[in-house]
């Protein structure tokens, strides 16, 4: 398997049920980044009282030895989904390659580099065990081919309350 999850959404299909142990190990962290994303989001958009709630929440591999499950499209994360969040894990086997690839022009996402041959688009290369991708709603993007190694990523869909 490529991802083992910690939440599902409940209409999923086919069903797929959370991971227990996983679910042990990181709750925490995923708690965690759910608590960074609403700050993000509060401040970036001046929207003082939003909560985010996860609709699925799952450990993904990417790896260079399977091409085909190294790469993902370019894609959005869904009609329902308010927002992402992606956290670079750590990894037995140090990767190269597989950069994330953001296409923003409402400009959302602070970047290191800007790809020069296409606006608005950006990359992301250089993640390390800890760093946290936030992405906004409808943010099309896509994971580039691992050429070496192994990169595990910890994956959120939210979903956005706004108090009043």
């Amino acid at each position: 398997k490529i991802s083992c999850y910690l939440v599902v959404l409940e209409k999923w299909k086919p069903k797929i049920l959370p991971h227990p142990p996983m679910v042990d190990c990181l709750s925490d962290i995923m708690n965690q980044c759910v608590r960074v994303y609403e700050k993000w989001y509060s401040d970036r958009f001046s929207q003082p009282k939003v909560r985010a709630s996860v609709m699925n929440c799952f450990l993904t591999r990417y790896s260079a030895s399977d091409a085909r499950e190294s790469q993902l499209k370019k894609h959005i994360d869904g009609a329902n989904v308010d927002g992402s969040v992606i956290l670079a894990c750590p990894t037995h086997d140090p990767y190269e390659g597989g950069a994330l690839k953001v296409w923003d022009k409402r400009r959302f996402l602070p970047s290191k580099k800007h790809d020069e041959k296409e606006d608005s688009v950006y990359l992301y290369d250089d993640l390390r065990p800890g760093d946290v991708i936030l992405l906004g709603a409808r943010l099309w993007h896509q994971a580039l081919p691992i050429t070496r190694g192994t990169r595990f990523a910890l994956v959120l869909f939210l979903r956005l309350q706004y108090d009043k």
